[in-house]
């Protein structure tokens, strides 16, 4: 395991709610505070900083998808391919999402031709949340869960400002156990 997987596994619930939620949300307020002749600036600063949130959020839901993977019997398994895909497609398209969005006009709607690739980027971003969830049920379990199994940690993720109180202490139980058992 990584340096990364083990800081978003081991982290405290209120860390992550820091790196996730706050410093967006700080960056947002200085954009609307930031003189008119700056604002160009201030859109690409911002685009950059929510970039990093959306790196960070992705990276979390990597490290718990790919750690709890790890820990689910083998006949349970989800297949890790297309998770992976999931997690790095949103990751890769969220570049010229914030060009189009942040840099090049952010008031005009949507080019057709992005229109595809966004809803793949949220087809994929929902596919995660379901990864994680049901596989965080299954690590849990130990054994085949049906979607009223795993339906809480679905929308805590999504709703990952509050669920993330509730989600990451028990990817940190989960993570001391199987910590303790290999030593």
């Amino acid at each position: 395991m990584n340096v990364i997987s083990s800081f978003f596994l081991r982290a405290k619930h209120w860390q992550l709610f820091v790196l996730l939620s706050l410093c967006p949300v700080g960056q947002e307020a200085h954009f609307h505070f930031t003189r008119l002749n700056e604002i160009q600036k201030a859109r690409i600063l911002v685009g950059v900083v929510i970039l990093l949130s959306v790196i960070c959020f992705l990276l979390w839901l990597w490290s718990m998808g790919s750690f709890l993977s790890a820990i689910v019997p083998t006949l349970l398994k989800l297949r890790m391919a297309f998770f992976r895909f999931a997690v790095i497609y949103p990751a890769l398209y969220f570049f010229p999402f914030t060009y189009v969005w942040f840099i090049r006009s952010p008031w005009r709607p949507m080019p057709t031709l992005m229109e595809p690739f966004h809803w793949v980027a949220a087809f994929c971003m929902l596919y995660n949340l379901y990864f994680v969830s049901k596989t965080l049920a299954m690590a849990e379990t130990g054994k085949a869960v049906s979607f009223r199994d795993y339906v809480g940690p679905f929308f805590l993720i999504w709703f990952f400002p509050i669920g993330l109180w509730f989600i990451q202490p028990r990817i940190n139980r989960i993570y001391a156990q199987r910590s303790a058992e290999h030593t």
